[in-house]
């Protein structure tokens, strides 16, 4: 009887917020609190996911870990973990894992990242991605994708980013083809005074309308506590999100919270990380 229970929560929330295996494969802290608008904002270690342009920025090591619980479902989990360095001139790489699903199904990466500066104004970088879907009845399929990414410094304090992911359309399946997400993003962030800054953004994934996103973050205290929100709209679908972070000696610990559905529960989402 769990088993079922568990199975139709999985569904029916799948199928109402059009979900499917490696969906969820976005996360962290800061850019969920701000409703994923952080393609043209990313920095540092979060950037692996959402633009790896931004591990140019990358300073000595960080390393990160989250967990969510997606929608309020008993059992449906999305963790993962990285971990990166500053390279010098080869700018900063990245090793991520995550695992996303419940008893009956899991989705697993593997990514290795790589950003470096081009020029004083513009960072590129690229994401290799290995999957692994898992099934109860069916057992498992592995795949591979790229990711690609820019960022750019222009006018003053603007930063306009670009991202692509699972550029090469990857697949799983042998009689039944499925094509995991892919999808091409494009953000601007402004950072009128230090500390405070926003963004907005345009997604858009094959086969689905575009997804709108704007977020925004005010350092309460300067590198120790950090307050974030943000709104994104999918058509009918309008979610928002908040957030916060707090660091001391170099640890951090933070939550976002995505929530707004008229069917599911929010999301609640745990982060610790540390620089050294």
């Amino acid at each position: 009887m769990k088993k079922i229970i568990i199975a139709l929560s999985v569904i029916l929330a799948w199928q109402t917020i059009s979900q499917a295996a490696f969906e969820d494969w976005q996360n962290g802290i800061r850019a969920n609190a701000m409703a994923g608008a952080y393609t043209g904002m990313a920095q540092g270690l979060d950037a692996v996911r959402w633009n790896p342009a931004g591990l140019a920025e990358l300073k000595g090591w960080q390393a990160q870990a989250y967990a969510k619980r997606l929608w309020g479902i008993a059992g449906l989990m999305n963790e993962s973990a990285g971990l990166g360095k500053d390279m010098g001139k080869w700018g900063g790489m990245a090793v991520s894992v995550q695992q996303t699903g419940c008893e009956l199904e899991t989705d697993q990466s593997f990514t290795f990242s790589h950003g470096f500066s081009m020029s004083e104004q513009l960072s590129f970088g690229y994401n290799l991605n290995l999957y692994r879907l898992w099934q109860n009845r069916f057992g498992s399929a592995i795949t591979g994708g790229v990711d690609v990414g820019l960022l750019a410094r222009v006018y003053r304090k603007w930063r306009i980013g670009c991202f692509g992911h699972n550029l090469n359309h990857p697949s799983l399946g042998v009689e039944t083809q499925y094509e995991l997400p892919s999808s091409v993003a494009i953000g601007l962030a402004y950072e009128p005074l230090p500390g405070l800054a926003g963004s907005v953004e345009a997604s858009k994934e094959p086969g689905y309308i575009t997804c709108y996103k704007a977020g925004a973050e005010f350092a309460v205290k300067p590198e120790v506590l950090n307050i974030r929100s943000g709104v994104s709209n999918e058509g009918s679908l309008t979610l928002f999100s908040l957030g916060m972070d707090i660091t001391i000696t170099g640890i951090t610990v933070g939550y976002a919270y995505e929530g707004g559905h008229q069917a599911l529960a929010g999301n609640h989402q745990m982060g610790l990380g540390y620089k050294w």
